[in-house]
């Protein structure tokens, strides 16, 4: 399961690797016009002279006369020799992957923040570890309503496309909302194939954007991670479970239902969520009634409370079916 300071510890070193890979290739081309323009080499070594005799004179605390005028002057007859030796004028100037950050992953202006490449490749590190299908970019942005059918569905009295138009906007309004939501935790409710991870998944990238902590797992792994933190004190993933601001329960009622075990686990872990005032969202293949057959009274009521709970019925034909 998801371990954010993991993701961030990696993410640092990764910014390491970055700066060392810039440092890398200045001096790869500073040695390459050092060996083909001795004159550049020339002003590079007065420059450095000029850093180090600067420096001396700051510790000292002796005085410097026009110290940025003659680094400006050194600086300028480096440009001209290497636009006459047939190079840009900025060839020996660091070459930053993100030159708005300098590869460090901060900005400083207007004021010390986390720049825009360190945020994304955060998120798709997110995205991998919640087994979000980066590639295809699932988000309510690409969310086409063509793939369903205009097919009327007297239940719903409207047509499948302008059922799922409003069930996007629905879930996209509580993802953009949260923690404001009007309520708690939502159901969605369905047989397969009617879009329901998908949309989970488009929740979980706006939820994640707005740097909230999100798992989204299939109730089978929930229920697997909660067996090994019972018998085999395996505690860390359960713990996520409960802790996370959002948790994404997919496909609740396909995992093997066990006798005094799998109605306890659900419950609890639904009872210290809501204790906690944590959100979580679940989508599952049956209706209420099989709801309460399969997992009780207490479980079901739970979920179905639409005081805490936005309900999301859907209907229709399996979009994956469609030729």
């Amino acid at each position: 399961m998801m371990n954010q300071q993991e993701i961030q510890r990696e993410i640092d070193q990764e910014y390491t690797e970055k700066k060392q890979r810039s440092s890398r290739r200045m001096d790869e081309r500073r040695r390459e016009v050092s060996r083909k323009c001795p004159e550049i080499a020339k002003l590079l070594s007065d420059r450095e002279g000029l850093i180090t005799s600067n420096l001396q004179h700051i510790l000292s605390g002796s005085r410097v006369e026009n110290p940025r005028e003659a680094m400006k002057q050194i600086n300028l007859r480096i440009m001209e020799a290497l636009k006459e030796a047939g190079y840009a004028e900025d060839y020996l100037e660091p070459q930053y992957e993100c030159p708005l950050c300098q590869d460090t992953g901060y900005v400083r202006e207007p004021r010390q923040a986390v720049c825009e490449c360190r945020r994304r490749a955060y998120h798709q590190k997110l995205y991998r570890r919640l087994g979000m299908n980066t590639a295809e970019e699932q988000s309510f942005e690409r969310f086409d309503l063509n793939v369903f059918p205009e097919k009327y569905l007297p239940k719903m009295q409207m047509t499948q496309r302008t059922m799922m138009g409003i069930v996007r906007d629905e879930c996209r309004t509580w993802a953009e909302e949260y923690p404001h939501q009007p309520t708690r935790d939502m159901l969605l409710i369905g047989k397969s194939g009617l879009g329901k991870t998908y949309l989970m998944n488009c929740m979980a990238r706006v939820l994640l954007e707005k740097d909230c902590s999100v798992l989204l797992i299939s109730a089978y792994n929930m229920l697997k991670a909660a067996r090994a933190a019972y018998y085999d004190r395996q505690e860390e993933d359960m713990n996520n479970a409960l802790q996370v601001d959002v948790l994404m329960l997919d496909d609740l009622g396909a995992e093997p239902l066990t006798e005094n075990t799998t109605i306890v686990q659900v419950l609890h872990l639904l009872e210290e969520r809501q204790r906690a005032g944590r959100s979580t969202v679940i989508s599952t293949n049956l209706n209420e009634k099989e709801l309460r057959e399969r997992y009780t009274e207490r479980v079901a009521s739970r979920v179905l409370d639409k005081r805490h709970c936005t309900l999301i019925p859907l209907e229709g034909d399996d979009v994956r079916r469609q030729a």
